[in-house]
Formats: C-alpha cells, structure tokens, sequence
C-alpha cells in the first residue's frame, strides 16, 4: 500500500504549506484513534497529536534515505509521546475505551496474517447488528493487553504490515508475529464471552 503522506510531506518542505494541511488530515483520524490506545482520555490524546505534527513541522527531521516509511516514521514518534505521557501520569485512570476505530474488522480462525472480520449478516440494510457488533468489538479489544491492542490496532486498523510496525514499537519482526497471534486469540476469546460469533476461513 502506497503511503500518499511522503509527496505531502515533499511539498511541505518545498515550501507549500497546504501540504502540511493536507498531511494532517490524512493522518489525524487514524493517529488519534492509535494514541487514544494508550492514554485513554480523549482530550490528552489530542494534545499528543498536535505535538506529533509540531514536532514534524518544527524538527523536519524525516528522511527519506533512511529506509523507513514515512507513515512508520509518524507512527513512531506519536507511540513514543504516548509512552512518555504514560510514564508522567502518578496514576492510570480506569476509562473505557469508546470508540477505537471505526472500520469493520475481521477475525479469522489461522495461524496466518489474516485480516480480522467479525461473523456479519450478509443483508446491507442490518445496520442495527452492524453497530452492535462494532460496538461489542470496540469493547473486546478495550479489555485487551495494551501489548495486543497496540500490534492489532496497527496491523488490522492502519493497515501497516508486521515489518514496519516492528519498527515503530521497537520489536522484532517475529515478535509482532507472535504478538498478532496471541492478541487475535485473546480477541476472540473476548467476543465469544460476549456472544458475538466470528467466520472460520
């Protein structure tokens, strides 16, 4: 999968600040949702969001010949921000997590790669057990490991394979393997106590 944010990222540094705009809202969705992972308090997340760009706007230290993507790059500065709020805080705050993402995921019975999926109707109109289901799935991973939820989120949600987020979470390759094994089955095993049922391919 192309990452679009490095020719926005090119048209920032040559001057065009649009492209900082635009690189923004490419990737503020989807790095608020990673960063609410590990803070758990909407308000703070979005503070360490705006300190990622700041930082990428000020710094303007990605580069290219590195051999690391840019989107891996983003990735890694905003878990290690969160990581640093985390140790900072005297005390963790019990809060659900409420919406983590908002894409169907999907869960798959192997020991491969897989993409996860939960066991939808096939009829287009179900939106009620559509949103239930999503519901009981944003529920499932909030009760997860942080370990589990951090690999998931990035492998199955941003769409990053298992080398560039053993990158960003300072793994081995097999390690995030391992991780996206385990944390599949101990999402399953989530669903299942809250009866929601998932497809065997």
């Amino acid at each position: 999968m192309q990452d679009n944010g490095i020719a926005l990222y090119r048209r920032f540094l040559d001057g065009d600040k649009g492209g900082l705009e635009e690189l923004i809202a490419l990737y503020q969705h989807g790095l608020l949702h990673f960063i609410y992972g590990y803070l758990h308090d909407v308000g703070l997340a979005e503070d360490v969001m705006q300190e990622v760009f700041v930082e990428l706007y000020c710094r303007r230290s990605f580069k290219e010949q590195s051999g690391v993507a840019f989107k891996t790059y983003l990735y890694t500065i905003a878990r290690n921000k969160s990581l640093n709020v985390i140790k900072k805080r005297k005390r963790k705050k019990e809060v659900s997590l409420d919406s983590l993402m908002e894409k169907n995921a999907t869960l798959n019975d192997t020991e491969t790669d897989e993409p996860l999926s939960l066991a939808y109707g096939q009829r287009p109109d179900d939106k009620l057990e559509t949103n239930e289901r999503d519901k009981a799935l944003h529920e499932a991973i909030a009760k997860l490991k942080t370990d589990y939820r951090e690999i998931l989120t990035l492998r199955y949600f941003e769409d990053l394979p298992p080398e560039q987020i053993a990158k960003i979470t300072k793994r081995k390759v097999k390690q995030v393997y391992n991780l996206l094994a385990r944390g599949k089955t101990a999402l399953k095993a989530e669903l299942l106590a809250q009866g929601v049922g998932y497809e065997n391919d």
